[in-house]
């Protein structure tokens, strides 16, 4: 648990980024859903991660980021905070999953989310 499990190519212009990375790299690049684009890098059997490209809002730097699987996300967040992490947004429920993402103490944004089953 607490491992990474996925990355997200924040983008000014997802559509172009689609096409550069399926081109360059040979992604396949899924249809979006909530303005992401999922991204499988590659095999299952081999290692690595898999990933997205989502629509960066306009007052936010294009960036990379990643995002931690874990047990319980309040409990994360809680232990972050206390740690110095500042909260970006608030725990959204996505029916199958929650989400939160937070800034560690350096500025790094990274997102934290717990499956319900």
């Amino acid at each position: 648990m607490n491992r990474v499990i996925l990355f997200d190519l924040g983008s000014q212009d997802p559509e172009g980024a689609e096409q550069f990375y399926a081109k360059v790299f040979d992604w396949n690049i899924g249809k979006p859903n909530w303005d992401y684009w999922p991204v499988t890098t590659g095999s299952s059997d081999l290692p690595g991660i898999d990933g997205g490209i989502s629509r960066a809002p306009k007052d936010v730097a294009q960036r990379v980021q990643i995002t931690i699987q874990v047990k319980s996300i309040d409990e994360i967040i809680s232990k972050a905070v206390e740690n110095g992490a500042k909260q970006d947004t608030d725990k959204m429920d996505f029916g199958d999953f929650f989400l939160a993402y937070l800034y560690d103490p350096q500025g790094i944004r990274f997102g934290l989310i717990q499956y319900k089953s």
